[in-house]
């Protein structure tokens, strides 16, 4: 059947519309590209490579420390900063930093011999205030090690270098840490990546500076020096490597086994984390040898994959394309996931500093791999690189502390229930010893006695409380209790000689009677 000339012309007018949509496809395709390979020319100057990760960080700690400050405001920061404002405070008036909620001293418990100087410093300088600001400044910087790796040894252009550094600033372990009150370990993060760059560039003096900072913020961090020896040892640098290794293995044996013990009560601290296995070191080592399947259980349960996925999936599981440069902190992340450790909340983002830094350091080096070596550098395919970007972003918004959905805007703007907290911690005299709720806890932390008094359920008041603390702080909305047994732990606190001398907005401050 013979068509009708209308239709002809309409088909060759649709055939010459398409045509024209796809030469305009084409051409606006082909401009970005110019566009984008003039911006990167132009940028790829020593000058840009000097001064673009620097003002990233600069940008990226304002807003990590105006996120924390403002949560800190709030006072949704977490009780443990209250650990170091406690130790700070009988450090600089010359007292063992024995920390009442710890149980014992402060450097005890993590071997964090780097806040010793901190501490020094904070004599002169606001305490809370200035620890949050340098954890932000701290995580900020670990992206001039990522871009130097990126351009140096991984020898990438920059957009892949500048897609690397964005993912690392949206990452939500970096999120999280900032918001989870104070780790000296965040020091360590951009330490541990830097350390492997000096490496790389044969300045083993800075590469001991960077290890010695990595090691005194935490002792089994030394289990992260060690994997970073090994990984040199791959890397044909056996001697520097061996000796990393061997150093880092002899720091974490020593201060977790010795020295920490000999500052504390006798003991590891945290034997108690591992404590389903059996008690001391060799009984819960002999355990885990002995339960095959329940230390599989709990490398590879829920939380531990959880925990897997969140650490690579915001950078598309790249590091899974260069194992070699994951492998070696294993044995550290596994240590981790089969410790059994309270979270307070936050998910434990300290126990991700090690893994963190070598997931960049894998993964710069798997856009090395997949990508195309040019007249200089290595090309990588813009699509991978928005990818990238976008998942980064994506995780950002989804587990992230500082999630939109979190709301960060309206951080900062005190609640009721915060004032009326802020006005009890006001009315504690600065020598009184107070148990108070993990809320009110940072703001009268910095004393001789101060523990936090935990929601346990079904919780009644010690009956020696009456000798050992002269304020409880009752918080009703943190607690968690029923009216019943609020009632209860209150009714023994009036048996005790406790009073009420304040109930605002389910914030109570009782106080033993005075001559009582």
């Amino acid at each position: 059947m013979k068509s009708s000339p209308a239709f002809e012309r309409t088909a060759k007018s649709f055939e010459r519309t398409g045509e024209t949509v796809v030469t305009t496809v084409v051409s606006v395709r082909r401009r970005m590209d110019i566009a984008m390979l003039r911006w990167q020319a132009r940028m790829d100057s020593p000058v840009w490579d000097r001064c673009l990760p620097w003002i990233t960080a600069v940008v990226l700690a304002t807003f990590l420390a105006l996120l924390a400050l403002a949560r800190s405001q709030d006072l949704g920061i977490g009780y443990q900063i209250g650990h170091y404002l406690q130790a700070a405070d009988l450090m600089d008036r010359g007292f063992e930093p024995v920390v009442n909620d710890l149980g014992h001293n402060l450097f005890a418990d993590q071997g964090a011999w780097i806040f010793w100087p901190i501490a020094w410093a904070l004599q002169v300088l606001p305490v809370a205030g200035t620890l949050l600001l340098l954890q932000s400044v701290a995580l900020a910087v670990g992206v001039v090690p990522i871009w130097r790796i990126a351009r140096g040894p991984a020898n990438l252009r920059i957009g892949a270098a500048a897609a690397l550094m964005a993912a690392y600033s949206m990452h939500p372990s970096v999120h999280n840490l900032n918001l989870a009150g104070f780790h000296p370990e965040a020091l360590a993060l951009p330490a541990l990546m830097a350390a492997y760059l000096a490496a790389q560039r044969g300045r083993w003096r800075l590469v001991a500076v960077l290890v010695l900072l990595v090691v005194t913020t935490r002792s089994d961090l030394g289990l992260a020096v060690a994997a970073l020896g090994l990984l040199l040892v791959g890397e044909e640098e056996k001697t520097a490597g061996w000796s990393l290794a061997t150093f880092g293995l002899t720091w974490f044996l020593l201060m977790s086994f010795v020295v920490q013990p000999m500052v504390g009560d006798g003991d590891y601290a945290h034997l108690d984390a591992f404590a389903r296995y059996g008690t001391g070191v060799l009984g819960i080592t002999v355990g885990m040898l002995g339960d095959p399947l329940g230390l599989v259980g709990d490398l590879f349960g829920r939380d531990g994959f959880d925990k897997v996925v969140l650490l690579l999936a915001p950078v598309l599981f790249l590091p899974l394309v260069r194992p070699r440069y994951l492998v070696p902190v294993l044995p550290l992340l596994a240590l981790y996931l089969v410790a059994d450790v309270p979270d307070g909340g936050f998910g434990n983002p300290q126990q991700d500093v090690a893994t963190l830094a070598f997931v960049f350091i894998a993964a710069t080096y798997a856009l090395m791999r997949i990508g195309t070596p040019g007249v200089s550098r290595v090309l990588v395919d813009r699509r991978m690189l928005t990818v990238l970007v976008l998942t980064a972003l994506v995780f950002f918004v989804r587990d992230a502390e500082s999630s939109p959905y979190e709301e960060p805007w309206n951080w900062g703007r005190r609640s009721a229930v915060d004032a009326a907290r802020v006005s009890t911690s006001v009315l504690i005299g600065d020598d009184a010893r107070v148990i108070v709720s993990p809320e009110v806890y940072p703001l009268v932390a910095d004393r001789d006695e101060a523990r936090v008094l935990r929601p346990t359920q079904g919780f009644l008041p010690g009956l020696d409380w009456p000798d050992r603390f002269d304020v409880v702080v009752v918080d009703v909305e943190s607690m968690g209790w029923t009216a019943s047994e609020a009632r209860m732990f209150e009714s023994r606190l009036i048996l005790m000689d406790f009073r009420k001398r304040l109930d605002s907005d389910g914030v109570r401050l009782w106080v033993r009677r005075p001559g009582s």
